[in-house]
């Protein structure tokens, strides 16, 4: 059984994902834990079944336990941790039907998003939409991968943003961590960070060419290869 520990390397505290500086100060101590252990589960370095150790997280943070339990909470209403009696708290696996039930409603909301969005596409929402493929571009290349993660999800939020429908925001948001996960995984799954940063522009090509149709292939085509090589990788 893996300990918190072993996932956390020491530098991990002194960079720019440090609990000290990523935080602002008007956040809770409980909040301010539940996103450090947040971004270790999206960047991967917190992995399915591993042990989320109370006591541990306490002595790394140097806090108590309550805020630990109560960023543990939040993250279990999430879905993202889950308690077992007399065992203790773990990373959620994903299963491979996890994933296709991810794949299928996240194609099924962005096309639908999509749809709505075409009416009231401008030159400035597509290019937005291009600069954020830049800006995954240029994490890519800096190799900050979660970084780039975040980018490449924000550019999803965005599409679902703009079709102007609060409940598509809202159901995108709901699945936001699950899907973050996933493309962490589907990252891994590239030659090369600049590849998975590249795969975006077929879909600003397609925004570009004005055309209903070709952008919805195009987005589709997108989440599909996505979601074939995370298969891969459940298969491997």
């Amino acid at each position: 059984m893996v300990e918190l520990h072993t996932a956390v390397p020491s530098q991990f505290h002194d960079d720019h994902d440090s609990l000290d500086t990523m935080i602002v100060e008007s956040k809770s101590l409980s909040e301010q834990v539940t996103e450090y252990l947040y971004k270790l589960l999206v960047s991967g370095r917190l992995k399915g079944g591993q042990r989320v150790n109370e006591a541990e997280l306490a002595r790394t943070l140097k806090i108590s336990r309550n805020p630990i339990r109560e960023a543990i909470r939040k993250l279990e209403e999430r879905g993202l941790l889950v308690s077992a009696p007399r065992r203790g708290t773990f990373v959620r696996s994903f299963s491979a039907t996890d994933i296709e039930d991810i794949f299928s409603f996240r194609m099924a909301l962005e096309e639908f998003a999509l749809r709505q969005a075409f009416p009231k596409l401008t030159d400035a929402s597509i290019d937005e939409l291009a600069a954020i493929v830049e800006q995954m571009e240029a994490a890519a290349r800096a190799g900050k991968e979660m970084e780039l993660v975040q980018r490449d999800i924000s550019f999803h939020q965005r599409i679902c943003e703009l079709s102007g429908n609060t409940q598509t925001i809202r159901a995108f948001s709901n699945i936001y961590a699950e899907i973050q996960i996933s493309i962490t995984l589907v990252e891994h799954r590239f030659e090369s960070l600049e590849e998975a940063a590249s795969d975006h522009w077929p879909i600003i090509e397609a925004f570009r060419s004005r055309d209903e149709e070709r952008i919805v292939a195009a987005v589709r085509e997108h989440i599909q290869d996505s979601w074939l090589r995370i298969k891969a990788a459940y298969s491997d």
